[in-house]
């Protein structure tokens, strides 16, 4: 008896592992304002990645596979957008709610160049799953995410002067 117990506490450590190593989730609890009235952050993981790229080893040029590392971010559609000719037309410039920008900061913790990522929905369907990636820079410590704002109302309209007699 004693040793079916050790058995399954062994399988247990070893399954509650296996997630660590597929993908690193960070802590949502610090996340839980990147959320705007179309979509919420549900997850936020660091994976390892591969890309072949060729490599000089030695004068020789070899095509190798090299890491590198990236963030997923998923999101749950809550509200569909709304849409309007602007969207049909411009991409992804015309969604500012479905974005989300990565501040990026070095190891002084002086801020590096921000980016910002569309989520890809399959289709703008509530309770839809989209996600985002960022990769990560080797000359990056730390990083942090947040909402595109929505701009409001950018100014009164422009009167177009008409000549009067």
């Amino acid at each position: 008896m004693p040793h079916a117990v050790i058995r399954f506490l062994a399988v247990f450590l070893v399954l509650a592992a296996v997630p660590a190593v597929a993908g690193q989730s960070l802590d949502l609890g610090r996340y839980k304002e990147l959320r705007n009235d179309y979509v919420k952050v549900t997850d936020i993981k660091e994976r390892e990645r591969f890309e072949e790229r060729y490599v000089d080893t030695g004068g020789k040029v070899t095509l190798q596979k090299v890491p590198y590392k990236e963030v997923m971010i998923t999101a749950e559609m809550v509200q569909r957008p709304p849409s309007s000719m602007d969207t049909m037309f411009a991409g992804d410039a015309a969604q500012p709610f479905l974005k989300i920008c990565m501040a990026p900061f070095d190891a002084a913790g002086k801020a590096l160049d921000e980016s910002c990522g569309t989520f890809k929905f399959q289709s703008f369907v509530r309770g839809n799953i989209g996600t985002a990636t960022f990769r990560l820079e080797a000359d990056m410590a730390r990083y942090e995410f947040h909402m595109i704002q929505r701009q409001g109302d950018k100014g009164s309209t422009i009167k177009l002067w008409v000549p009067t007699n």
